[in-house]
């Protein structure tokens, strides 16, 4: 069983990313690839809160954060398959103290990769051609008519699916990365309620 990795988005803090970073002003085409380090922001400035702050929690522009005690769990099951960016974190006193901040706070860059997309039996639409002609395919929206085949063994349990082509047609769902069963339930186990249940293909 495959689900599409999102963990939740965290209303109930309102924050401030470095603006002078990269992927703050747009970074959707560095998807397919390792996203470079200096890319990520530098720091977070929390300036109103809720809630403690989850162990992993989903920004704007597709910012995952981890916490030092999420890093650990996922290096555990599957080490290697993410990296780890530290951020600095800041908040007045009050804002702190409702956080209740973690030892450390890492963005992550999903570094796994595999093609497992059956794209012959999931539907898709085009979305542009290239200028050397190569005609460009997402995946139609509705996780459970997407098709992956199985894990293969060493391939990662959470991954972006790498692109594939069919002669001049070349499809791919770079943005949206996937997590295994078996690390999906370790971290919800962990970490309850963190993660969206947004399971892929039916049964």
């Amino acid at each position: 069983m495959v689900y599409k990795f999102d963990p939740m988005y965290f209303n109930g803090t309102i924050f401030d990313l470095d603006d002078t970073c990269v992927m703050a002003k747009g970074w959707a085409q560095l998807s397919s690839d390792r996203i470079p380090a200096s890319y990520f922001p530098k720091s977070l400035v929390f300036t109103a809160a809720s809630a403690k702050l989850p162990d992993m929690f989903h920004m704007s522009r597709g910012f995952f954060v981890f916490s030092e005690r999420a890093r650990v769990v996922v290096e555990h099951w599957a080490p290697g398959q993410l990296e780890f960016i530290p951020v600095a974190y800041h908040a007045k006193p009050k804002v702190a103290a409702t956080l209740d901040f973690a030892h450390a706070y890492y963005f992550i860059n999903v570094l796994g990769r595999a093609q497992r997309m059956q794209w012959r039996s999931t539907p898709s639409y085009k979305i542009y051609t290239r200028d050397d002609g190569t005609e460009l395919f997402m995946p139609l929206p509705g996780l459970d008519k997407w098709e992956l085949r199985e894990r293969a063994p060493g391939e990662p349990l959470i991954w972006r699916d790498t692109p594939w082509r069919d002669g001049n047609k070349e499809y791919g769902c770079q943005s949206d990365p996937f997590i295994e069963d078996i690390l999906w339930r370790e971290l919800d186990a962990n970490f309850p309620d963190q993660l969206h249940a947004l399971r892929v293909g039916g049964d």
